[in-house]
């Protein structure tokens, strides 16, 4: 009670300060009021009430006069315990100062130098006494909370499940507040391939875009907490059902080498593939012809195919029959990197060289889809306006779907200390291939890696790699290129946003209002999506980055 009671009349005198516009110097006498005492500032009465008088001992009257705010001092010397009201002393400077001393009027030169010091020794003085009387109410207010702790086990138990029931009763509040359909935009033409999809998409109120999405507890709910476990959790464990196998490609254009994790079906009930052996599976994915649809997905920035969230959108896919095929980015999933560039999020040509690899495997009319997350979101984006801007596309590839895809690119926006964790991840790929790093006996190379190994930030990783990147022209025949002026022009010429407005095929941009990544730079480049009729752009109240976890269906959809 003395340290809420102290800590409101400090509050009311800074107000009350700050109101009157009051210029003050501690200490000052303004007028004398009973024998033996004087008029102090209101900083004096504060320090008076704060550190030596009780909180029923507030029986000194505040007066204002002249946007001044005084108060009378003690007037005998039995009510100034502290020494800090020195009446004697005060009564001195009176006739010398009096009130112009106090509203700045008088000059301050001509007050003695040891009086000055003495002030200033008493208001140390003062300070430290109210450090310790404040020190000894926490430690009076710790004291209380332990002696107030149950001392049985029985009364731990009952505190124990209040606290539990507190935090679940709260947790189900905002799962219900969370709870809300999707929001979509776009223009969805009448009488088009995008209408009749939006139509089956929201026929009912339970289709995925029409009904309340609900987040699961404790996970779904927190953005970041979501995301976390999509990046940690393993996702689904192997299964007889379903085939798993890589294959290795080498990209046509610089002779680089990347993987492709495959997961396909195989021991279903009642279909053809359940009586094929498990080479005789393989084989047809990796000669043909592939019977049944497949989806190409891209992992992103530090992933790799074997992330949760792939290995989820794997098994979502094979479930219903379809070939699932996860890309690995060059260096990335263990396959070593065969030349000194990375992957990047400005060339498209090694997924250009794989969605080609595929088609010429397909049997007639089987279609190709391909889903991008995070990074290879916008590396899917920029492939597909490239291909639609020359009219290159295979016919093969029906659909797309980018999921987190920032399209505008730029890692000086990342905060702390997700800015220093993407620069880690990158540092690390380089260090796992540092055997071949090392190879590089140029000062150009060495330079570079060595200014990346120096780079703490994201964004000062691509400014010190910029030179040594790989890209590829825009558009036909897609010529290789290397290196970018600085991380500015990588971030510039990467963006996907440029070349969305030429995307040929239906075309979903999945984002979550609570990305703490991409939410921002997505929103900001809204336009440059909708204006592509093509485009359908939905935003889920929560999810975080590529963390969609929803609670259980009460019904088989």
């Amino acid at each position: 009670p003395n340290l809420l009671s102290a800590t409101c009349r400090w509050s009311e005198a800074l107000l009350t300060i700050r109101s009157h516009h009051f210029c003050f110097q501690t200490g000052r006498p303004v007028k004398s009021s009973t024998e033996g005492g004087g008029v102090y500032s209101f900083e004096v009465l504060v320090l008076h009430h704060i550190i030596m008088s009780d909180h029923d001992s507030d029986d000194h009257d505040v007066e204002s006069n002249d946007s001044r705010v005084l108060v009378e001092a003690p007037s005998s010397k039995e009510e100034d315990e502290t020494g800090y009201f020195d009446t004697k002393q005060d009564s001195d400077l009176e006739g010398k100062n009096g009130i112009e001393g106090l509203s700045g009027d008088g000059n301050d030169d001509d007050e003695p130098k040891e009086k000055k010091d003495t002030k200033e020794v008493k208001l140390v003085g003062a300070t430290k006494k109210f450090s310790r009387r404040l020190s000894k109410q926490l430690r009076r207010q710790s004291s209380s909370v332990v002696e107030s702790l149950p001392k049985t086990t029985a009364g731990w138990t009952a505190l124990l499940t209040a606290l539990v029931s507190a935090g679940v009763g709260y947790e189900v509040n905002l799962q219900k507040s969370l709870t809300q359909p999707p929001c979509t935009f776009g223009q969805i033409p009448s009488k088009s391939l995008i209408e009749s999809i939006f139509q089956k998409l929201t026929a009912s109120p339970d289709c995925i875009l029409s009904r309340p999405i609900r987040p699961s507890l404790f996970v779904g709910t927190r953005g970041m907490v979501s995301s976390t476990a999509a990046y940690l959790f393993g996702g689904p464990s192997s299964s007889e059902k379903h085939l798993r196998f890589r294959e290795m490609m080498e990209s046509p254009v610089d002779g680089a080498s990347f993987a492709i994790d495959w997961e396909v079906p195989w021991k279903l009930e009642g279909s053809r593939i359940s009586a094929l052996s498990e080479e005789e599976r393989r084989n047809e994915i990796l000669k043909g012809p592939i019977r049944e649809p497949v989806v190409i997905i891209l992992h992103g920035i530090n992933n790799d195919a074997s992330f949760g969230y792939m290995r989820s959108l794997q098994r979502s896919f094979t479930e219903r029959g379809w070939n699932a095929a996860s890309m690995n980015f060059r260096g990335c999933g263990g396959v070593p990197m065969t030349t000194p560039r990375g992957y990047t999020a400005g060339n498209t040509n090694d997924l250009r060289s794989m969605v080609w690899a595929i088609a010429g495997r397909l049997a007639e009319n089987v279609p190709v889809f391909l889903v991008g997350n995070s990074l290879g979101a916008n590396i899917l984006a920029k492939y597909l306006g490239e291909e639609g801007l020359s009219g290159t596309l295979p016919t093969c590839v029906s659909g797309a779907a980018s999921l987190g895809n920032p399209l505008s690119i730029n890692s000086s926006l990342v905060s702390f200390p997700f800015n220093v964790l993407m620069a880690l991840g990158v540092k690390r790929t380089y260090l796992q291939n540092y055997s071949f790093f090392s190879k590089m006996t140029d000062a150009y190379h060495r330079r570079a890696f060595r200014n990346v190994m120096l780079s703490s930030t994201i964004a000062k990783v691509d400014d010190s790699a910029a030179p040594i990147l790989a890209r590829n022209d825009p558009f036909y025949p897609f010529a290789f290129r290397v290196g970018f002026k600085d991380g500015k022009a990588y971030w510039t010429d990467s963006s996907s946003y440029r070349l969305v407005r030429y995307i040929s095929i239906p075309f979903l941009n999945l984002t979550a209002e609570d990305d703490f990544l991409v939410a921002a730079p997505n929103r900001n480049r809204l336009g440059f999506s909708i204006a592509n009729p093509n485009i359908v752009v939905v935003e889920t109240r929560c999810g975080g980055h590529l963390g969609w976890h929803e609670s259980p269906l009460e019904s088989k959809l």
